[in-house]
C-alpha cells in the first residue's frame, strides 16, 4: 500500500510504500496526488519513501509506476527516493537521468534531508 507521510513542507508531496504496492494504490493514492500538484502549483516536488517496511511491487505497480514517471513530464521539478534497498536506488539513479527536473537518492535515515532538499 501507499501511505501518505504527514509533516511534509509546502509544496511537497511525500508518500511511503507499506508491504506489496499494488496499481490500484498508484490509481487511488498517488496519481490523484500528482495530478491535484500539477494542477494547482504546475510543479511537482514528490518524497517517496521505500523503507524497512515495503515488501514489493506487483506486476500492474511496476507499469503504473513507469506510467507515472512519464505522466506530467514538464511538471516534475524535484523527485526525492528514499531506501536503502540497493537495487531500487540504483534503477532510480539510472533512470532519473531520463526525467525532467531533478531526481536525488537519499538513505532511509535521511527522510528528513530529502523533504528538506523536495522543499528547496
Amino acid at each position: 500500500m501507499i501511505e501518505p507521510i504527514e509533516g511534509a513542507p509546502e509544496g511537497v508531496i511525500a508518500f511511503r510504500a507499506v508491504g506489496k504496492v499494488e496499481a490500484s494504490d498508484y490509481e487511488s493514492v498517488l496519481r490523484p496526488a500528482i495530478e491535484k500538484a500539477a494542477a494547482d502549483r504546475g510543479k511537482v516536488r514528490l518524497v517517496y519513501q521505500l523503507g524497512p517496511d515495503f515488501d514489493s511491487y506487483s506486476p500492474g505497480a511496476s507499469w503504473e509506476d513507469m506510467k507515472l514517471g512519464t505522466a506530467h513530464l514538464s511538471s516534475w521539478e524535484r523527485c526525492a527516493v528514499v531506501t536503502d534497498h540497493r537495487l531500487l536506488g540504483d534503477a532510480v539513479r539510472a533512470f532519473g537521468i531520463l526525467m525532467p527536473g531533478e531526481v536525488k537518492v537519499f538513505p532511509d535515515a535521511g527522510l528528513q534531508d530529502a523533504l528538506a532538499w523536495a522543499a528547496q
